[in-house]
């Protein structure tokens, strides 16, 4: 029976191995894979440290929100003093409780306040104080309460209060939070796009590379081999030799550069270490927004109408409008604290048995021109706001206008890079014939197709270009409002 225990005892314990053993693979499974570019973007609109900064300021922002809206719930103090008199004219001597021990008068207070409306306050406080704690029983206790309730109202100016301009002044901010990381969200996801789309023609540079080196380790060896024959010259060596060491460094620079490119991007994604990406430019996503960004409607007949409507859906003018705004409560609040105040009270006391009613009236007569120079700040404030306000829409103006020109000056680029790769071509199809009839060497030809595939590889780069700018230019002008 012991040993059926036993042998139980160490299947559970294998199988309990096997259980976590198969949780790890599954875990590294999880994510040491490779990922798409879509699923890397999702990754980084959510992981990228820029982003991740303006969430934790609308969260930073809420949370001041709520600690201001936990402030109208009934706030409860309590207060407890002791006071020891060391005598005097009236109290000559300590109250002592037993022998070499004396004991303090004691004051208890308990208050209570509560917003109930914006100019409306209910407070309650409730007092209590003995010179002997000791000797009081709670009959004598009770006649020793004091309490007071009482209601203010504020009658004029019908102006904000203090914590319903934080209230507002919060809540604007987070509107432009808000507007901004929305912004932001599409800037980084088209700035992740292309500087994917620059790794990859990094990645096809640095293949063509390898083809030079290849081609010219190729050509150093002819050359040795017709010096051995007495047909070459060690100048022709040289040259090899330079045209060698020549490819190798740019084979290097370019792998130096292709690796750091990519540290960088993955750094920009947030991406965990354990997580590859897949590169390719026939991705879904790059093809759907290809094509969405050839039938963007853009033509010079229209180019004010976009202009127009970058300026409308620009998140800073937006924002700068809600500063504007705020800008111009404030001046109003400036002006409402220099009016005369007229408060109400009512409430009651015990145990005076006492209710009363209070009219409280205040004016500043003299404050050596404080609120004056307060509202003249205000005043300075708007006008510079809204001199801004105009400088910032015509900067917005003026980069749609750029990224209007840039477009139409990459699509001319696009039609000469066409022509010089169709050029190129045609050089290349008499090369292959020179070639068939054995009127120039393989070195000769392969040269050739070398440089043609860096023709296609430069339109490749310009075919980015424009892409890339059309996504900005989209953006700018709100036909990404969800982003890409």
């Amino acid at each position: 029976m012991k040993n059926l225990y036993f042998t139980g005892k160490k299947y559970k314990i294998i199988f309990c191995f096997l259980i976590g053993l198969l949780f790890i693979l599954n875990f590294e499974t999880l994510f040491a894979r490779e990922v798409s570019l879509e699923e890397a973007v999702q990754w980084g609109v959510l992981n990228n440290l820029d982003l991740q900064n303006l969430r934790y300021n609308i969260e930073d922002i809420q949370r001041n929100l709520e600690i201001l809206e936990a402030g109208k719930s009934f706030q409860v103090d309590l207060s407890i003093t002791p006071i020891w008199r060391f005598g005097g004219k009236d109290n000559s001597y300590l109250i002592e409780m037993e022998e070499g021990r004396f004991a303090p008068d004691t004051k208890l207070s308990l208050s209570t306040k509560k917003i109930l409306t914006s100019d409306l306050n209910l407070s309650s406080e409730v007092t209590w104080q003995s010179e002997n704690l000791a000797e009081h029983s709670m009959d004598t206790l009770a006649e020793e309460t004091k309490a007071s309730i009482r209601l203010d109202q504020r009658l004029y100016p019908k102006t904000w209060t203090e914590q319903e301009r934080q209230v507002y002044s919060l809540e604007n901010s987070i509107k432009m939070k808000l507007e901004e990381l929305r912004w932001k969200e599409i800037e980084k996801q088209i700035e992740f796009i292309e500087k994917y789309l620059a790794l990859i023609r990094l990645q096809e540079q640095l293949d063509i590379t390898f083809d030079r080196v290849k081609l010219a380790e190729g050509e150093l060896e002819r050359v040795k081999a017709q010096i051995e024959l007495g047909e070459g010259g060690y100048q022709q060596e040289s040259e090899a030799i330079i045209a060698l060491e020549e490819s190798k460094n740019k084979q290097w620079s370019i792998s130096l550069e292709l690796s750091q490119a990519r540290k960088q991007w993955l750094l920009l994604l947030n991406l965990p270490d354990e997580v590859t990406v897949k590169f390719d430019s026939d991705t879904v996503l790059i093809e759907t927004l290809f094509t969405q960004m050839e039938n963007l409607p853009i033509s010079n007949q229209i180019h004010d109408i976009l202009i127009a409507q970058a300026l409308e859906d620009n998140y800073q003018v937006q924002n700068s409008m809600l500063e504007k705004d705020e800008l111009l409560k404030e001046l109003q609040w400036a002006k409402d604290a220099s009016k005369p105040e007229v408060n109400l009270s009512g409430g009651y006391a015990y145990p005076e048995n006492d209710w009363f009613v209070m009219l409280d009236f205040k004016v500043n007569l003299a404050d050596g021109g404080v609120q004056k120079l307060k509202i003249k700040q205000k005043e300075e404030n708007m006008k510079r706001k809204e001199i801004s306000t105009i400088y910032l829409m015509e900067m917005i103006k003026l980069e749609a206008q750029q990224l209007l020109d840039k477009d139409e000056y990459n699509q001319l680029v696009l039609q000469t890079s066409l022509m010089s790769l169709e050029k190129e071509q045609e050089k290349v199809k008499v090369i292959e014939q020179q070639y068939q009839k054995g009127a120039i060497s393989i070195v000769q030809r392969e040269s050739n197709l070398l440089s043609l595939k860096e023709k296609e590889l430069s339109l490749k780069q310009i075919y980015d270009q424009w892409f890339i700018n059309r996504l900005k230019l989209a953006h700018f002008i709100g036909f990404l409002p969800k982003g890409v």
